[in-house]
């Protein structure tokens, strides 16, 4: 016998992996706030300390954007 999924599992597994990136992406924002570096001299933000927030502040506004548009697409219906 053989299980196929439906539409909804589909929908459900894709908003799981979307919402997992968005979760990562947040974790990845949250490690380069905890270990940025900063220039005692300039009193700036270390070149490389600035490249890793750039990164992981795009990926999160990434995530973001793909998890809202999903939903846009899909809505999640709830049962009374």
């Amino acid at each position: 016998m053989v299980i196929e999924p439906t539409e909804f599992d589909m929908i459900a597994l894709a908003r799981r992996g979307l919402q997992a990136l968005l979760d990562e992406a947040i974790a990845e924002v949250q490690l380069a706030r905890r270990f940025e570096a900063w220039d005692i001299d300039t009193g700036k933000l270390e070149p490389a300390s600035e490249e890793a927030k750039a990164v992981a502040f795009a990926a999160w506004t990434k995530a973001a954007e793909l998890l809202n548009r999903f939903n846009v697409l899909h809505p999640e219906t709830f049962e009374a």
